[in-house]
């Protein structure tokens, strides 16, 4: 029996080593393109906060939800993103738990301006308060949102309360 040559050797290696490579980049190839399309669920919108976003509309409401310091004060914490080419004004809240009809204290005079493709912060200053002996954690609360030019929004958003100063919306002003 004759021992194969040291090249015949080497060229066998050297085709294994390339259909190696070439299965190893085909296989990438398919599992890379598996999610590589419109569908993805990496192209999804994904909500790891507590609250509730709604993009259908001019007007976009992300992260909203109502901040409660447990005795029947809350404040309405909210990111509007006006999507007009125009500006718009946030001019009315009202709010429900059910059949019941939640205080809310009336907004600024003139209401709160949106700009165009700007993020307003409801919860910085305040300005939207409930009040209701109803409003407890846990809870929902449906909102309703009045703009000047936009169609109203109404969102069903949860309650949470500010347990200490680590609470994700410690920083939020909740009072009478």
């Amino acid at each position: 029996m004759a021992t194969p040559s040291p090249t015949a050797s080497m060229r066998r290696w050297r085709a294994r080593r390339c259909l190696d490579v070439v299965c190893g980049v085909a296989a990438l190839v398919g599992v890379v393109g598996c999610g590589s399309n419109f569908e993805a669920q990496t192209q999804q919108p994904y909500q790891p906060a507590v609250g509730i976003s709604n993009r259908e509309g001019t007007v976009y409401a992300l992260n909203t939800l109502v901040v409660t310091d447990g005795e029947g004060n809350g404040t309405v914490v909210s990111a509007l993103i006006n999507q007009a080419a125009t500006e718009d004004r946030l001019l009315s809240v009202t709010a429900t738990d059910g059949a019941t009809q939640l205080r809310v204290l009336p907004l600024p005079e003139g209401g709160i301006a949106l700009p165009p493709s700007r993020l307003v912060q409801l919860e910085t200053t305040g300005a939207v308060r409930i009040r209701s002996d109803n409003l407890r954690a846990g809870y929902f609360v449906t909102l309703t949102f009045s703009f000047a030019n936009a169609a109203p929004l109404e969102l069903d958003v949860p309650v949470v309360e500010v347990v200490d100063a680590d609470s994700p919306y410690a920083d939020v002003p909740v009072g009478p």
